[in-house]
Parts: structure tokens; sequence; C-alpha cells
């Protein structure tokens, strides 16, 4: 299906998203570009951005993890990312707004020519209020558009949860359809080995927190890679990590800066960490 009339079924009446958003003009929520789709939201514009993830053994690309930046639908004015989600009114629109970003994601990434796995964060909120099935429906807004779950790499947090029940059992849904999981902030309050035990998941997602800690890293990531998984890094340079000790403890470096021009730089960013890896070694 050509990518604009998948566009324009998504935002069709008998779409996947709930009917009812007829009557507050949620109904028509993806508006499509040349380049792409952005997400209208209560007088808001989304614009997805995407973060390279590296494989530091490599120095190759094993995909990007995605995020939006947020502007006044008609003033453009910038806004925090964080001040969207607090705007549903229940749990219900939560789930449809959560659910809407992912898909938003979804469709830009397909625009582009080198992807790789695709990193999507689904907040805590959404997890504990679905009741079963979680990722069915995002599986069957996937599929048309020739994305299926093994491309997708699901980040969740996992730290402070409420109901760590519903929590594993919402995993080993999504872990069922083939996605896979991302722990995410791990060790921001406190070392849940036994959960970790519990989900499995495939990625370890290191909260900052932890890293500027004084706590003993190298035997915590030890533990970690019985489990086992692959440990990730958000924002931090080859340079660091050398000097913390912690280069070849890592397996994934979530870079802080998207690529301007995806191609082209996606090549340059590539070789800048095969230098940096070489010569940090």
């Amino acid at each position: 299906m050509p990518f604009s009339d998948f566009v324009r079924t998504l935002n069709s009446p008998n779409g996947v998203f709930p009917k009812h958003y007829a009557s507050t003009g949620l109904d028509q929520p993806f508006v499509a570009t040349e380049g792409g789709v952005f997400l209208q939201y209560a007088n808001i514009r989304l614009e997805s951005r995407y973060l390279p993830i590296v494989e530091l053994a490599t120095g190759k690309i094993h995909g990007h993890a995605a995020s939006f930046q947020a502007f006044g639908l008609s003033t453009r004015i910038p806004m925090l990312s964080e001040a969207v989600f607090v705007l549903p009114t229940d749990d219900e629109e939560f789930i449809y707004l959560d659910r809407l970003v992912r898909t938003m994601h979804a469709l830009n990434y397909l625009t582009k020519p080198s992807r790789g796995n695709l990193l999507l964060k689904v907040h805590s909120r959404h997890v504990l209020s679905v009741p079963a099935d979680h990722g069915l429906a995002f599986e069957e807004i996937l599929k048309p558009c020739g994305l299926f779950p093994e491309q997708i790499t699901l980040e969740i947090e996992i730290d402070g949860t409420s109901d760590t029940d519903r929590l594993i059992r919402a995993i080993r849904n999504y872990q069922s359809r083939g996605y896979t999981i991302a722990a995410s902030r791990f060790g921001r309050n406190h070392l849940d080995f036994g959960l970790l035990r519990e989900v499995r998941p495939e990625i370890v997602k290191l909260d900052p927190l932890l890293i500027d800690s004084p706590r003993p890293l190298s035997r915590i990531i030890d533990n970690l890679r019985r489990l086992p998984g692959k440990v990730l890094l958000e924002g931090r340079d080859v340079r660091s990590l050398k000097k913390s000790g912690l280069l070849q403890h890592i397996d994934l470096l979530q870079t802080h800066k998207p690529f301007p021009h995806w191609h082209a730089a996606q090549a340059q960013g590539i070789t800048a960490v095969q230098t940096k890896i070489s010569s940090a070694a």
C-alpha cells in the first residue's frame, strides 16, 4: 500500500483508533508531508526524531531510538515532551496517545533509506492500563506498512513499578508476539535483579544516575550479562567510557545527537565510532 494511502487509512473513520474521538477533533491525527508525517494532538504538533544506536564491538549501526519534538500547532513554540503526556483525561486517551506516537515513529521510519531496529518507548501507564493482549493492537497497525514486531524494540521502565505481576504478564505478552524488550532506567532507584530475571529483557538500559554513582559498575554489569542481555548506555562518548573503565563492558551506545542528514551522516557516524574504538582500545 502506498505511504499516503496508508496514512489516509489510519485517519479514516474505520481506522484502528477509537471512533469516539471524531467528536473531539482527534480522529484525523496524522498529517502527511513530503518527508513523512507529523502528529497533531490537542493543538500540538509532534515530530519524530531518531538517535542512532551503535554496536561498540563493531561500530555498526544497530538501529535507532525514537523520540519526539513538540511544538504549538500554530505558534511553533517548542514545549517539553513530558508535558504532552499530562494532557490525556483518562487511561483510554493516554493509551490512545501513546500508541499514536509510536505509530508516527514507525511511519516516519519507513521513509528512511537505512534503518535497522527501531527502539520505541512504551509508557508504564500504558503497560499497566491495558488489561490483556499487549502489543496486539500495535502489531495490527505495523503489519500493513511492512513492519513486524521482530523489527521493534519496546523500551519499558521497570524500576519502581507499582504492579510487578501485571508488568511481568505484559512483557511476556510483548515477547510472545516477537517484540524485543529493553528494560529502561535500570538502577535509577534500586537494583532489582530478581525482576530482571522474571522478565528477561534482551536489552538493559542503564540509568545515568547509576553510571554517575559510586557503585561498582563492572560487577553490576557482570551480573546483568548472566541474565543474559545486552547492556545499553545513552548519551556517552567512547572516550568517557574508556576513562571510566566501562568500554569493554558495554554492548550498545545510544548517541545523544540525531543525524541531520540520515544517509551520509550515518556512514560518517559509523566510521567515527570505529575510529574512536580503535584508538581507545
